[in-house]
């Protein structure tokens, strides 16, 4: 040991400085490492902290969006609810005084037909006066096109309808006159664009040659179950292929319900690309109801725009 150590060792103050250094050392390693775990406490609790205040931010996003998309579906509602109303009003003022609809018995409700639907098609009728009418599907719509071929008897009208039940049972509340007939049609699959769909069979053994001025296009169903579900189909009712141009007057008016599904509107384009591709300049009409109806048709009908 040096001189000098030796002097200091025996120093009282230098054992006191020297014990206390030691100890200041452990204690600051010891502090070093409580601000370490700390820190990571530190850490840990401001990163739980962030989960929960993004998963809340999160879950109050989700009912924020909720709510805006629950108020935009009862504005949607309240708005369909409103148009319909409206067309009741008006449908029936308009055929107060028809002076061939007399029976107006209609059950207007569920999957039948909706006023916007009857409003159109009385005015159709009662304005455009076609001479040759087909309608796919029996129900409400009938008991006017039915009125309408009862009084003027140089019309003709052909119903299409899959279900022999539903003819005979429905019938009984129709006048049927010998320029009216309903035919009892199935119903096939048939593939387009990758997907299945349905359609009247055999559709052109019933319309042959003939050329219609007005087609109403209610039926077949839109959709097709599967897996114990009712899947809406992506080409529904696309019977008016078939029908473009061969069984077409010069001029025609087409209308289709249920047109607010996906499938009619697909369906619906197509027929106009058809349409386009023989040469037809057509227009179009839509209605809003609690369900939706559109309308095409060539020049001379162009004033169905404005019923």
């Amino acid at each position: 040991m040096k001189l000098m150590n030796k002097i200091l060792s025996k120093s009282n103050s230098y054992n006191y400085y020297k014990y206390n250094f030691e100890r200041l050392k452990k204690e600051n390693k010891e502090l070093k490492e409580d601000k370490k775990y700390y820190e990571n406490k530190i850490k840990e609790l401001n990163e739980e902290l962030f989960k929960k205040y993004n998963h809340d931010i999160s879950e109050m996003n989700k009912n924020i969006n909720s709510i805006q998309s629950n108020l935009l579906n009862i504005n949607h509602s309240e708005e369909l609810i409103n148009n319909e109303l409206k067309y009741a009003f008006v449908f029936n003022d308009t055929i107060k005084n028809s002076k061939w609809l007399k029976e107006k018995d209609f059950s207007l409700v569920n999957s039948a037909a909706n006023y916007s639907f009857m409003y159109s098609l009385y005015r159709i009728l009662n304005d455009a006066q076609p001479k040759n009418i087909l309608e796919l599907g029996l129900g409400q719509t009938t008991k006017l096109t039915s009125q309408y071929a009862k009084y003027f008897d140089d019309a003709k009208l052909t119903v299409l309808e899959s279900d022999e039940d539903w003819i005979e049972n429905f019938s009984k509340n129709l006048e049927i006159s010998d320029n009216i007939r309903i035919v009892n049609l199935d119903v096939e699959t048939f593939e387009y664009n990758n997907t299945i769909n349905l359609r009247f069979k055999d559709i052109d053994k019933i319309v042959e040659s003939e050329k219609y001025d007005l087609i109403i296009i209610d039926a077949p169903r839109g959709f097709m179950e599967k897996d114990g579900k009712n899947e809406l189909l992506d080409y529904s009712r696309a019977n008016i292929w078939q029908l473009i141009p061969s069984n077409l007057s010069d001029d025609f008016i087409i209308i289709i319900d249920d047109y607010e599904r996906k499938g009619e509107q697909n369906t619906m384009d197509h027929a106009k690309e058809l349409l386009k591709e023989n040469n037809k300049e057509i227009f179009s009409y839509t209605a809003k109801g609690l369900k939706t109806q559109h309308a095409i048709f060539t020049e001379k009908f162009r004033f169905i725009s404005w019923i």
